[in-house]
């Protein structure tokens, strides 16, 4: 998937928790618990920049012939 598909979700996801939490259907609030979002995205870029290198590194020893 792209990065455009994982940033609908993502606005999907959040504009969900938003409205639940201010019908008061959640029992985390927006307002209070906004920054586990942004550790949360946080942890998924670091994962995402993790898996690109790894598929490089692979690409690359694929290329030279000296895979492992």
């Amino acid at each position: 998937m792209g990065c455009g598909i994982w940033t609908a979700i993502l606005l999907m996801v959040v504009g969900g928790w938003i409205w639940a939490s201010n019908h008061g259907i959640t029992l985390f609030y927006f307002y209070r618990d906004w920054p586990v979002l942004l550790v949360l995205l946080g942890l998924w870029a670091l994962i995402k920049i993790a898996q690109r290198r790894r598929m490089k590194r692979k690409l690359r020893d694929r290329e030279q012939g000296t895979m492992k």
